[in-house]
């Protein structure tokens, strides 16, 4: 089921990104991220709640830019007949993508899956392939300061004609999207994907402009990938202090407290992780902009993990670049890693089966223990398909039925 694929075509460290992006996904689908307490975050909430999933989304735009022809060419970004073709292929992808997105939503198992609203992020991306970085730039800087505004005034609007607790509970699925709700509550549905879900695909298509920005920049440049570093973790770390400094103000810890119906002793904990706190029913209230909360789309937020991901690309990058140096063409330390970055579909995919497949077999594991066994096969996997150069299969399958209903490549 898996087909051969030019491993030198692609970009290590994009893949190793991604690798790292998908481990840190399925650490969260896992193990807690507060402790049992409340009122402590554990590592796996600080380190990986929210910033893996965003590092997900902004590899997209990345992959989407090397698609379309990446950087450093006349050609680059494709244009005319190629970027037509370009398009239909991203756009069938994106149809299979949301299919597999709703299938995954009969599984039972405790995730927000993210493939249907990775879906539409695809097809929203479609006019932004024909722009270069600087374009790209200022796309992404004005979606990520402007959609949440947009989010926050729509909630406001509709809060008061529909009422604040019918907004908040009722105009979302609260589970994952699946071909009944398309069937029996398509407006829902859509309202859900686009704007009150876990990754609403306002905020979200941020993540998708700003990888599309990244990867039309030389990513293959030592300079690029250390101001990636660099850069990425000097944003993070502003949006994070000014998030605390805004918070520190008279009378805001408390009217965010009584907004979502957090318990003081939990607060900290939840503003770190985004564990369980509502924060869609102050999103229409000026608090919620001092938000740098996981998913909570607030433009801090937004900005934090837009910095973590570029921190962690240009960290991937960088190792690659050196044991391309040091160690020849295979980067062995870090080749199971690449390997899993080169099939997260499948690996995706696969972890939510195996999570609603062994859930009674498994219910007396460790999560500790579930987690290392979780992480160790899809680095497994990704060693032996990296050495044998294959795709993984759900990336073979929709690269094959992608290309031939896009036609013949110009």
């Amino acid at each position: 089921m898996a087909g051969p694929v030019n491993t030198q075509r692609r970009i290590a460290g994009v893949d190793a990104a991604r690798g790292i992006a998908l481990l840190g996904m399925i650490a969260t689908h896992i193990l807690a991220l507060v402790a049992d307490n409340g009122t402590e975050p554990t590592v796996v909430g600080l380190v990986f709640a929210g910033k893996s999933s965003a590092l997900f989304a902004t590899l997209a735009g990345v992959g989407l830019a090397l698609l379309t022809g990446g950087a450093g060419s006349r050609r680059a970004p494709h244009q005319g007949p190629a970027l037509g073709w370009d398009r239909r292929q991203v756009a069938v992808r994106a149809v299979l993508l949301f299919v597999v997105g709703l299938g995954c939503g009969f599984l039972d198992m405790n995730v927000a899956v993210i493939l249907a609203q990775y879906a539409l992020l695809f097809l929203f991306a479609l006019p932004f392939l024909r722009l270069g970085a600087r374009s790209l730039g200022v796309w992404a800087v004005g979606w990520i300061a402007l959609s949440p505004v947009v989010a926050s005034l729509l909630s406001g609007r509709m809060q008061s004609a529909v009422g604040a607790s019918t907004y908040v509970n009722d105009w979302r699925l609260w589970s994952n999207p699946n071909v009944l709700d398309l069937l029996t509550k398509p407006g829902l549905l859509a309202w859900d994907l686009l704007f009150t879900g876990y990754y609403p695909v306002l905020q979200w298509l941020g993540y998708l402009l700003f990888g599309l920005f990244l990867g039309r920049l030389r990513l293959n440049r030592s300079s690029v990938a250390g101001l990636l570093a660099v850069g990425g973790a000097a944003l993070a770390a502003v949006a994070f202090f000014v998030s605390r400094g805004l918070q520190s103000m008279p009378g805001v810890l408390t009217t965010i407290a009584s907004g979502t119906g957090t318990a003081s002793s939990a607060l900290e904990a939840e503003l770190l992780t985004g564990d369980s706190i509502s924060t869609e029913s102050i999103q229409h209230l000026p608090v919620w902009f001092t938000l740098a909360t996981p998913h909570s789309g607030a433009p801090l937020d937004l900005l934090l993990t837009c910095g973590t991901s570029a921190m962690v690309l240009g960290v991937c990058l960088m190792l690659c670049q050196l044991g391309r140096g040091l160690l020849a063409r295979q980067f062995m330390p870090l080749m199971p890693l690449i390997g899993a970055g080169a099939m997260p579909l499948t690996l995706y995919v696969g972890h939510l089966v195996a999570l609603d497949v062994t859930e009674s077999a498994t219910a007396d594991w460790p999560g500790l223990g579930l987690l290392i066994a979780y992480w160790v096969g899809c680095l497994v996997a990704g060693t032996v398909w990296r050495g044998f150069g294959w795709k993984g299969p759900l990336e073979w399958l929709l690269s094959q039925v992608s290309t031939t209903v896009a036609g013949p490549r110009p």
